[in-house]
């Protein structure tokens, strides 16, 4: 056990007793070709797939998408709703937050509309998708842009934040 116990800390610590930043600083878990399924009463709403994901550990413990992911999410009959796409994803444990970077790509089937960005934020507790990034949106209606954007998690209600561009409108 005392063998077991001089092991345990001398991986943590180095000689000196200070913590050693390098144990952390590496992923204690790496997985490739990953898809996780999310499901809410028994049903699966969204589908997650990742070429890679890294898991780390400590104070500041974190799961890491280093080569981006896609997040399909999907209506009641299962069709997919909405596809999600991102060069690069990180989220946090102790927060609840979700930070989606580099090329974010937001594809709304039912609505028809595409919406890029270079960041997005995902707060997990309030389900709200936001970021005061600039923002491009193509609709069936024509092109705008915006300061940034809030969504609910599902993408079923976009807001723009300051929109502009052209878009089509049909009277009656």
């Amino acid at each position: 056990m005392s063998v077991l116990s001089l092991v345990l800390v001398s991986c943590n610590k180095d000689y000196h007793g200070t913590l050693n930043e390098t144990f952390y600083s590496k992923p204690v878990q790496t997985l490739s070709d990953i898809t996780l399924h999310r499901s809410k009463d028994g049903k699966v709403i969204a589908i997650l797939n990742a070429p890679k994901v890294e898991a780390y550990s400590g104070d500041s413990s974190k799961t890491v998408f280093p080569s981006g992911l896609k997040v399909t999410f999907l209506n009641d009959d299962l069709s997919t709703k909405t596809i999600l796409t991102a060069r690069y994803a990180i989220a946090y444990d102790s927060s609840d937050l979700v930070y989606i970077k580099d090329s974010v790509k937001i594809i709304n089937l039912n609505s028809k509309d595409t919406i890029y960005s270079q960041e997005l934020y995902w707060n997990k507790t309030e389900k709200l998708v936001y970021t005061y990034t600039p923002i491009r949106r193509y609709s069936t209606s024509g092109q705008d842009f915006g300061d940034g954007m809030f969504s609910n998690e599902v993408f079923d209600s976009v807001t723009i934040i300051n929109p502009r561009g052209s878009q089509t409108v049909e009277e009656d």
